[in-house]
């Protein structure tokens, strides 16, 4: 029997995502039993605050129950603090999972999405999963050209995702260009931004999307607790979008689509989301401090908004990254995400991982 046959038509070019390589396959691939530096998903490299651990360790003493259906109390917490309804709050496992929840309620198979090329390759990934097209536009000097983006929305679009600040470039549109795109964009259309990087923006003219909101049911916005919060394990995010959507999405999920534990992890860093300074403080000081070590050696960096840097080699190894793990370096390659050959993408680590990978670069260019 030839099982391929069985599945959906569509399926058979599907390549799946492809997550940064954990330290565990990495040591295994090259023999390394010293430290590694993981410095390819975008995590923050210090473990949850302890009122979140503590948070967890209360909430394994329940583990053998299910846990509460649509978590009522991290949904209520989420709206007091961003000062919303309850009913305009939904939690899912991780963004993914809302981004996948969407195009299946929203988008019909003869029907398309919008997003960047050079951009969260999820949303290419679950177009094809739910056998709808995904409109791919370029992007203009590694950020999203929503002029171009704008131009592309037809009668048969109904979501835009707009990666905001980008991943896996780091950059970010203003709230001017925000507001000229959603001016031309159909108030039938929804418009996704995919804030996951949101904590970590310091730039002055970064869009209120919450403001926009008020005078725009169809925009919807979604956070995450994988970063700054360092729950990326546990897979809990949210959106935070018109009633009706919430409702529609309520239909949608499964039943118990966030764990015990990540409910209670989430609502903790709720209440202790003020106490990250330092963490923000330190990963704007490496992030300069790396981006500056990447320009002065020749390569393309652009500026970041977020707990990563973009980088464009020039002149170096085709097989750079494979050359960085070889020094217990691992860092995520761009080309999946619809970046050029041999560019890739660096998160924040502490700054000994830092360190360890800044020697590693220069070590492969002083031998290339």
């Amino acid at each position: 029997m030839d099982l391929d046959k069985l599945a959906k038509p569509f399926l058979k070019n599907l390549n799946p995502y492809k997550p940064g390589k954990p330290i565990e396959q990495v040591q295994r691939e090259k023999g390394i039993t010293t430290p590694l530096s993981k410095l390819a998903s975008n995590e923050n490299p210090y473990p949850p605050h302890e009122k979140i651990r503590s948070a967890m360790t209360e909430a394994i003493k329940e583990i053998n129950r299910y846990p509460e259906s649509g978590a009522p109390d991290l949904t209520d917490r989420v709206a007091v603090v961003l000062n919303v309804g309850t009913d305009e709050v939904f939690v899912g496992n991780g963004t993914n999972e809302i981004i996948d929840l969407l195009i299946r309620a929203f988008v019909k198979s003869d029907e398309n999405c919008v997003f960047s090329a050079f951009s969260f390759v999820v949303y290419k990934i679950i177009c094809k999963q739910c056998d709808v097209e995904g409109v791919e536009v370029a992007d203009r000097d590694y950020r999203h050209d929503l002029d171009a983006m704008a131009k592309a929305v037809n009668d048969k679009t109904k979501i835009v995702f707009v990666c905001n600040p980008n991943n896996p470039t780091g950059t970010y549109n203003t709230a001017g260009e925000i507001d000229e795109f959603l001016s031309r964009i159909p108030e039938d259309v929804l418009v996704v931004f995919d804030q996951a990087y949101y904590e970590y923006v310091s730039a002055s003219d970064y869009p209120d999307v919450y403001t926009l909101r008020r005078k725009r049911p169809s925009i919807i916005s979604l956070r995450t607790f994988s970063k700054i919060y360092s729950l990326a394990g546990l897979r809990i995010g949210y959106a935070i979008a018109d009633s009706k959507v919430v409702e529609i999405l309520n239909k949608m999920r499964q039943p118990f689509n966030v764990n015990r534990m990540a409910q209670a992890a989430a609502q903790a860093a709720l209440e202790c989301r003020g106490e990250f300074g330092a963490y923000l403080e330190e990963n704007k000081r490496e992030c300069d401090r790396l981006r500056k070590e990447m320009l002065d050696l020749g390569f393309e960096c652009p500026p970041s908004q977020t707990n990563f840097l973009f980088v464009r080699p020039a002149g170096a190894p085709d097989n750079i990254c494979e050359r960085l793990e070889d020094l217990g370096v691992i860092v995520r390659p761009c080309v999946q995400f619809g970046g050029p050959e041999n560019s890739f993408r660096v998160n924040m680590g502490t700054p000994e991982e830092n360190n360890r990978f800044l020697a590693g670069m220069k070590t492969i260019l002083g031998s290339s």
